[in-house]
């Protein structure tokens, strides 16, 4: 066959036509671009919904906390409770058992008499409520609601040591002593029943046994900072052992740092004769309550110590406010001698203080120092 090598075919023309479907699908995706549907705009995300916390909830991390020993976190927790759940008294009378350790005996006395209003036949109410009244001094009523509990729970462990604490209180040690083996008999290493062995030891004067039965308490309950303060107190009082006493008191700011805790050690430091210590450490436990009465007592009696009359005058006076009638005479007069020490004196201040210990003391020398001081002024 023959091939004609010069011809060349021509090729088709297809002009723009081709594009037309690429040009179509452009024009489509800008006017999407311009105008877009709720379906195709972003959208953002939704917050996922969290669930509403349980009583049951806040009441497993109050006691987590409080055996922690991270008492805040647990009285926040208690109160999540009482705002969920509030006719429940158990959370009450938990308050009021914290209240108690913080020495904050109104508000101890105030949550235990809510729990025990709430539900009159609670034992954890009553017991709440009977401790409440001993701490302040109301013996009898205490003693009520203690055999009240006992009544509805005639082998709870911690209504009969209530019971040896309240007859140890009065000075009743032998009937305080039969209601301790009976709670140490239904539970030997109930808490309670340990802390107030060590604590009718130590109205006995044998403070080597108060020891031995707070280092007890303390291996039952680790977390209980008053513990390591009662600890301490043995060995700082009874037994004038000052290194040890500090040492427990370390502890026991260890276990919860707190004005409470930072109090009890600075107020060791001091009658240990470390008063620039003393001071640093009352300081803090002031910073952290400014209006905790005994923190600013114990911060005037240091720097009455170190001469720093001034500051002592100022933190004597708002403190012995405080407390009002738990002041000791020797804190009353050296608010006095401190307004009298200062520059310059303030004898018209200084004679409220030094009367009121003479009131209580009218042979009080240093009081009647600080008058004879005033009138030669």
């Amino acid at each position: 066959m023959y091939l004609d090598r010069t011809y060349k075919p021509r090729r088709k023309r297809r002009g723009v036509a081709r594009f037309w479907p690429l040009i179509a699908l452009a024009v489509v995706a800008i006017i999407l671009y311009e105008q877009q549907p709720a379906w195709l705009a972003s959208q953002p995300m939704a917050p996922t919904v969290e669930p509403t916390r349980s009583g049951a909830a806040f009441l497993s991390d109050a006691e987590i906390a409080y055996k922690s020993g991270n008492v805040a976190a647990a009285m926040e927790a208690y109160e999540q409770v009482i705002r969920l759940e509030p006719d429940n008294p158990k959370p009450l009378a938990a308050l009021s058992t914290l209240y108690l350790m913080l020495q904050d005996l109104p508000k101890s006395a105030e949550m235990a008499e809510k729990a025990v209003a709430l539900a009159p036949t609670d034992t954890d109410a009553l017991n709440a409520l009977a401790r409440a009244r001993d701490w302040q001094g109301e013996y009898e009523a205490a003693l009520n609601y203690a055999l009240d509990a006992l009544e509805i729970e005639p082998k709870n462990a911690t209504t009969l040591a209530i019971l040896a604490e309240i007859y140890t209180d009065v000075g009743n040690w032998d009937r305080a002593e039969d209601y301790l083996q009976q709670a140490l008999e239904a539970d030997p290493q109930n808490m309670l029943a340990l802390r107030n062995t060590a604590f009718l030891y130590e109205m006995r004067g044998d403070y080597t046994a108060a020891v031995a039965a707070y280092d007890q308490a303390i291996a039952a309950a680790p977390y209980r900072f008053d513990l390591y303060i009662g600890k301490a107190r043995q060995h700082r009082v009874g037994l004038y052992e000052y290194d040890k006493a500090i040492e427990a008191y370390e502890q026991a700011v260890g276990v919860y740092e707190s004005a409470v805790t930072l109090d009890a050690l600075g107020d060791g430091l001091y009658n240990a004769g470390d008063h620039l210590q003393a001071v640093r450490v009352l300081r803090k436990a002031v910073e952290l309550d400014p209006n905790y009465g005994p923190a600013l007592v114990h911060l005037g009696m240091a720097l009455y110590a170190r001469r720093n009359y001034e500051d002592a005058a100022v933190e004597l006076d708002k403190g012995l406010s405080l407390i009002g009638d738990n002041a000791r005479i020797e804190q009353i007069y050296t608010a006095g001698l401190a307004h009298i020490y200062k520059s310059p004196p303030e004898c018209d201040k200084a004679l409220v203080w030094l009367n009121k210990a003479l009131e209580i003391d009218p042979q009080s020398g240093p009081a009647l120092e600080g008058l004879s001081l005033c009138r030669t002024q």
